[in-house]
């Protein structure tokens, strides 16, 4: 099924697929308040332009970008390097309203959503915690405000992945193609003038972001930001694809699917996996050397200190006396996993399948 990579096109084939699987108090909810939702913003993020013009003046020098598939580590580095207080980085709050002077007009919001628990959206416990002042990826914004991002399939309409008139649609979007090209820069300019608010905020502090999907558009990111830093992690796809597939039956969206649409599901997102991994080799082919670096799951269990360290050199930043102190004292704690995922058989793969189709990371990171 032909569709629009634009904004609108995307929200039409979104409520299609809502209507297709029957979805319907979602479909209206959606329909109803998404376009309120931009319009909103974009009027607010236009009046920045007037009420906070100065931020245009910040530049993003040497963005960092830490990717690697889900359940990776990559949210654990990206939290713990964002506690040294020497980068720039957002909230899910600053997602939502990236708007510096709609955030000043709803100054009071938050205070009142704390007060009633309303500011955590997801708990620990399911596998990812979100709220409101919790630094969260980049690939928040694309999503809330473009609907170009992977978690549009991932997450908020997983039935999008593997419908049977939408699925070829849904699995071009978002990626670097001759047809993406225009959205791919666009979004990424996107990105530029969100960071340029941050950075007026953070005070001209160096960007330091996470979004695990912008590796299937990295050469986009790279034109926009040639000197772009990048760091990658990488951990045994089988143990990615259980802790995601068993996070996934955690989360609201995967509750709301019966048994056949999560199997259904999850032979679409394999697919998708061994192409996620891919990406990130690929990657290694076209970027230059000194723009990026590759750490394990495992290095970060077993020698975090050095990880961290490692980064901060290629970063080209010292780490300041507090933050030092604070990670040789977590270096030192074993860390414990506080729940159990289940086993890739659960999930209807093999061990024997995952080490075949995914012997292109085995060979180079676990041999």
């Amino acid at each position: 099924m032909k569709g629009s990579n634009t904004t609108f096109g995307v929200f039409i084939v979104c409520l299609q697929v809502l209507l297709r699987h029957r979805r319907y108090l979602f479909l209206i909810l959606f329909f109803i308040l998404f376009p309120l939702y931009i319009a909103i913003n974009r009027l607010f993020l236009f009046l920045d332009y007037i009420l906070f013009f100065n931020f245009e003046k910040e530049e993003i020098k040497n963005p960092i970008l830490i990717m690697g598939f889900n359940r990776s580590g990559t949210t654990f580095f990206h939290h713990l390097l964002s506690q040294s207080q020497q980068f720039t980085t957002s909230t899910t709050w600053d997602f939502v309203i990236p708007s510096l002077s709609l955030k000043k007009a709803l100054w009071f919001i938050r205070p009142i959503l704390s007060v009633f628990n309303f500011d955590q959206l997801e708990t620990k416990e399911k596998g990812h915690k979100v709220g409101l002042d919790d630094i969260e990826e980049d690939e928040m914004l694309l999503f809330l405000h473009k609907l170009d991002s992977k978690w549009l399939s991932n997450n908020f309409i997983p039935w999008m992945k593997y419908d049977t008139k939408f699925k070829s649609f849904t699995s071009k979007l978002y990626i670097d193609s001759t047809n993406n090209e225009k959205r791919n820069i666009s979004s990424m300019y996107s990105v530029k003038q969100f960071w340029k608010r941050q950075t007026f905020v953070h005070h001209g502090k160096q960007v330091l972001s996470k979004s695990n999907p912008f590796v299937f558009r990295l050469q986009s990111i790279m034109k926009v930001f040639p000197d772009a830093k990048i760091i990658f992690i990488v951990r045994d796809p089988i143990e990615t694809i259980t802790s995601y597939f068993s996070m996934q039956e955690r989360i609201k969206y995967g509750n709301l699917m019966t048994q056949e649409e999560l199997t259904l599901y999850r032979n679409e997102a394999y697919k998708e996996i061994i192409d996620w991994y891919q990406q990130t080799e690929n990657a290694k082919q076209f970027l230059d050397k000194k723009d990026f670096i590759v750490l394990t799951y495992n290095e970060l269990n077993t020698d975090l200190y050095n990880s961290v360290d490692k980064s901060f050199q290629f970063i080209g930043q010292d780490m300041n006396e507090e933050f030092e102190a604070m990670l040789s004292e977590k270096s030192s704690i074993k860390h414990i996993k506080k729940h159990q995922n289940k086993t890739i058989d659960d999930f209807g793969f093999t061990t024997r399948q995952v080490k075949k189709d995914f012997a292109f990371v085995y060979e180079e990171y676990f041999s």
